[in-house]
């Protein structure tokens, strides 16, 4: 895997290559996907992070 591959894809969860069905991101940059998963990793940590905070509102009332 190249620097620049790694530098996209060197944070992108196991669970984000589970749903894209790519095993590894060596698979991932070999692809050509590097950028789309980054992308949709960025996507699910935001989503994530609305519900938790959502969840944390709802333990506060």
């Amino acid at each position: 895997m190249s620097a620049a591959a790694c530098a996209l894809v060197r944070d992108v969860s196991p669970e984000t290559l589970r749903v894209a069905k790519i095993p590894t991101k060596t698979a991932a940059h070999q692809l050509g996907r590097c950028a789309e998963l980054w992308t949709a990793e960025k996507r699910r940590r935001a989503d994530r992070a609305r519900l938790d905070a959502l969840a944390d509102e709802g333990a506060v009332r």
